[in-house]
């Protein structure tokens, strides 16, 4: 063999396993596990993230798979636990609580005309125990059987945070499994309220309120008063433009390990802060503001400032 030719030979192979080489790095799956009801909007994010990056390999994994993740999804404010091990939080989005109950429930008429006060849905959906007060019998105002997850459900987590209670302090019944089994619950129970995000109480394509459910009225303001009667892109406007204090709005977000940083998370996160908010509405989220997202693309520029 001619020393040139085998020296050509050489320098093909070379450059062949260094663009192999790239092509796997670039091929380096990413893996999501996390809150259930927030899967329709990541599906959403990760499906228009590749076709703009078709090297890009991300995909979800079901909490009890029990394999390893790169980012794990979380819809409440972490715990000191959750963020411990040199993790850190990117939040990407905002979901809303809405109350509801069944179409057939005289609790509609009796409500409607002023609607529910904080006060009173926080009375209606949350019992505190005082253990060393004398128990009372106090007849409840309002008939109603309360449909909420079990207490380390993100969503009830949220709803107790919001109104200053732990989710065990929810009243009624634990319902098992996905959120979507609320909306069931209601459905079967004439008397039935829950809370549950806008994602699932929408039907995302019609952008209408679900059949079988109706929003349990709310005293509000007149310029917010669309949101009991309108359809979804309604609701996000109004939640986005005030702050409603009988709807909880809580941030959705992203935990990944700092000691074993990516840069196929740092470009994913990145896109979704930007390209990636203005999919959000079509799965019933809200974005994050102007102030939150400028903050979050800060902090992940800081974090991931080394990785090229």
């Amino acid at each position: 063999m001619k020393p040139t030719y085998f020296y050509q030979l050489l320098f093909a192979l070379f450059i062949s396993a260094t663009a192999f080489g790239a092509e796997n790095k670039a091929n380096e799956t990413i893996t999501i596990s996390g809150t259930k009801f927030t899967y329709p909007l990541i599906e959403k994010w990760i499906a228009e993230y590749t076709k703009v990056n078709p090297n890009a390999s991300i995909k979800l994994a079901s909490k009890i798979s029990g394999a390893e993740v790169d980012l794990s999804v979380i819809a409440h404010q972490p715990t000191k636990e959750e963020l411990a091990d040199n993790k850190e939080i990117i939040y990407t989005g905002r979901y809303a609580l809405l109350p509801i109950t069944n179409t057939k429930n005289p609790l509609l008429a009796t409500t409607a005309k002023k609607g529910l006060s904080r006060k009173e849905i926080d009375k209606l959906f949350f019992e505190v125990i005082d253990y060393d007060a004398e128990p009372t019998k106090e007849k409840p105002k309002y008939q109603a059987t309360i449909y909420s997850r079990e207490n380390k459900a993100c969503a009830s987590t949220a709803l107790a945070n919001y109104f200053g209670h732990v989710s065990a302090e929810i009243r009624g019944k634990k319902v098992l499994g996905d959120d979507i089994y609320l909306i069931s619950a209601v459905k079967k129970d004439s008397i039935g309220l829950a809370y549950n995000n806008l994602g699932y109480l929408y039907d995302t394509n019609s952008r209408k309120l679900k059949d079988g459910i109706a929003l349990l009225p709310l005293d509000l303001k007149k310029e917010t008063k669309e949101i009991l009667t309108g359809n979804l892109d309604l609701v996000l406007d109004a939640l986005e433009k005030s702050h409603i204090e009988t709807i909880p709005v809580e941030k959705i977000g992203f935990i990944y390990s700092q000691e074993t940083p990516k840069k196929e998370i740092s470009d994913f996160l990145k896109w979704v802060l930007t390209e990636g908010q203005k999919f959000n509405h079509s799965e019933g989220f809200l974005n994050l503001d102007k102030q939150s997202l400028a903050e979050q693309t800060n902090l992940l520029s800081e974090k991931y400032l080394t990785l090229k």
